[in-house]
């Protein structure tokens, strides 16, 4: 008798939006998940945008958008939605980390409701759980109070647990044995091992290499014909919200030292407005920007249309960059800054890549006008190999191995994890 396949359960807090790369992630996996024959569960308490929903029904995926019915799972999601009502109004108090702790505890507490939730009644194989969105602390309590062995795909460490925290951590130390924390670069890994010495952590890249297809000739037509350009405009892509990690005021002044016109195209949530409207007047005007989180079509017309995408990051910014990842995949070239070794690495030799100077205005406005000159070449598609991105099936059947590794106190990453991509 065969043994049915282990179902994937994946755990999002931040399903409201379809920003962010958790939802294209989540597709191809419920996609991979169909084509394996097993069952994938998509649990999102905090609500799922609608399209999300219903993109995720199409792969194939449930989605649980309600937390259970057990006391426990209740408890803990009425918990985590006061604690944090308390973080949002200790925000205007003036001690700064104070709301960044209280936070902290809410999202443990909405994880392990989560987790509960997300697993029972499953019957058909040990699951296979993943947070694809994990906080960066109280990792032992995550699994002690929810009782569940899981997978934490944590993308950065924003914050730092003070003494408080750092207590309750000691305590659900014991409960680090049921989880499996995954970085998807080296120097978000490294931090990590550094503030929880305990902690089981290893690398692999959350961007996969076939997370959706390649751009055609004849999209890109469509796309820049939609956009208004003409064959010799030069247009850039600006994805994704501007937080603060990105630099884009460092993009606002390159635009202004050209000499040629431009055209931005702008996609994402949140976007500065102040920052906007510099923008629209360095390039008197020739700016396409949609309001508020972008559904993926729109995203995808943004990149078809561009002639380059820039990713402009603050020096030292180590997280994954899923603007570059989704760049190689579609094939858009790209202006990178050089805010971190290990991306600069990666993509200081390819053809399809100009570096520029972080914090450089002068340096991105030269790179901007070698561009319109000279077009790079688009990446070609075994790009996202050379940067170490995996497809949804290897994704999976790492998970898979981890998943049965818990009983293990440390484990290491696949040793060709150490090549793989670490753009920030």
């Amino acid at each position: 008798m065969t043994t049915p396949a282990a179902p994937l359960v994946l755990i999002e807090p931040a399903a409201g939006s379809v920003g962010g790369h958790w939802f294209q992630a989540a597709i191809r996996l419920a996609r991979q998940c169909a084509a394996e024959g097993r069952a994938c569960t998509v649990v999102a308490l905090g609500g799922i945008e609608p399209t999300a929903r219903a993109a995720l029904h199409r792969a194939g995926a449930r989605v649980v958008g309600r937390v259970g019915r057990e006391p426990a799972e209740r408890s803990l999601w009425a918990a985590s939605r006061l604690l944090g009502r308390v973080s949002r109004f200790t925000g205007r108090l003036p001690h700064r980390r104070l709301p960044h702790q209280i936070g902290a505890l809410a999202r443990c507490l909405a994880e392990a409701a989560a987790l509960r939730t997300g697993t029972r009644g499953i019957r058909t194989g040990r699951p296979v759980v993943v947070v694809l969105s994990a906080s960066g602390a109280l990792h032992g309590l995550a699994a002690g109070l929810s009782g569940r062995a899981h997978i934490r795909v944590v993308h950065e460490v924003p914050t730092t647990e003070d003494r408080a925290l750092r207590l309750i951590g000691r305590l659900a130390s014991a409960h680090l044995t049921r989880v499996r924390v995954v970085c998807p670069t080296e120097a978000v890994r490294a931090r990590l091992a550094h503030l929880f010495p305990g902690l089981p952590v290893g690398v692999w890249p959350f961007a996969l290499a076939d997370a959706e297809p390649r751009l055609s000739d004849a999209e890109r037509t469509a796309a820049r014909a939609d956009f208004g350009l003409q064959p010799d405009d030069t247009a850039l892509a600006l994805v994704g919200g501007w937080w603060p990690h990105k630099d884009i005021a460092t993009v606002a002044a390159a635009l202004a030292r050209l000499t040629r016109p431009v055209c931005v195209l702008v996609a994402g949530h949140p976007v500065d407005p102040v920052l906007l409207r510099g923008l629209a007047a360095a390039v008197d005007g020739r700016v396409h920007a949609l309001p508020g989180a972008a559904p993926r079509w729109h995203v995808r017309r943004v990149y078809a249309a561009a002639d380059a995408a820039i990713v402009a990051r603050r020096a030292g910014v180590g997280k994954e960059s899923g603007l570059i990842a989704d760049s190689v995949v579609l094939g858009v070239p790209l202006l990178v800054s050089d805010h971190d070794p290990a991306t600069t690495g990666l993509l200081g030799n390819r053809p399809c890549v100009r570096l520029f100077r972080t914090a450089d205005p002068t340096d991105l406005a030269s790179a901007i006008t070698d561009l319109a000159r000279r077009p790079l070449p688009r990446p070609e598609p075994g790009e996202a190999a050379h940067l170490g991105l995996p497809t949804a099936a290897a994704t999976l059947a790492f998970w898979t191995n981890l998943a049965t590794d818990l009983g293990r106190t440390q484990y290491h990453a696949d040793p060709a994890s150490d090549r793989r991509h670490r753009a920030g």
